[in-house]
């Protein structure tokens, strides 16, 4: 069954944390560390919180409206999919896309997500996928028409967790396609 979003899941538990830059989870307050207990659910390995490090680093840029952190997030020849025709493929087309988006519909917007699925294909292949959705501005919960199932493909490189393709769909309600 899938677990319905509630206002405590909405916002990213660490958003001004970047995990794995210089902040560890050994560095985080006692209330911290229970929002990313929350968060991790049943991916409790090391292995599994450094992949999860992933989207809360692109959920904190996001929380800042901040296209160069989201870009950053993505391997250098990063893929990213949205519905509505979008497909953005390097970090400068990622970059561009989110500046405007920022300027434009998503601006003071933030983005949430809890893992629902984690697989390890390899030492540096992994497979996420998450339930969230936008968060619009000022609002506290996801409407049905903004939530999203996720799949993100992650590699490590450089010693570092990076985004190499990440795709959603609209999920629940607010899903427009029915089959």
């Amino acid at each position: 069954m899938e677990k319905r979003i509630t206002p405590a899941d909405q916002r990213c538990p660490v958003s001004h944390l970047v995990i794995g830059e210089g902040v560890t989870e050994m560095s985080t307050t006692t209330a911290q560390k229970k929002s990313l207990d929350a968060y991790y659910g049943p991916f409790t390995s090391e292995m599994e919180k450094e992949v999860l490090s992933v989207p809360l680093r692109l959920v904190g840029a996001w929380s800042h409206n901040d296209a160069d952190g989201v870009a950053d997030v993505f391997t250098e020849d990063g893929i990213l999919i949205l519905p509505g025709d979008v497909y953005k493929k390097g970090r400068d087309e990622i970059r561009s896309f989110m500046a405007a988006a920022y300027a434009g519909p998503f601006k003071g917007t933030g983005v949430t997500g809890n893992p629902v699925d984690l697989r390890i294909l390899s030492d540096d292949v992994a497979l996420i996928r998450t339930h969230g959705g936008i968060l619009a501005a000022g609002q506290a919960e996801i409407a049905p028409e903004l939530a999203v199932r996720s799949t993100w493909v992650t590699v490590k490189k450089d010693g570092q967790w990076q985004l190499a393709g990440y795709q959603n769909s609209p999920r629940g309600e607010g899903a427009t396609l029915r089959w």
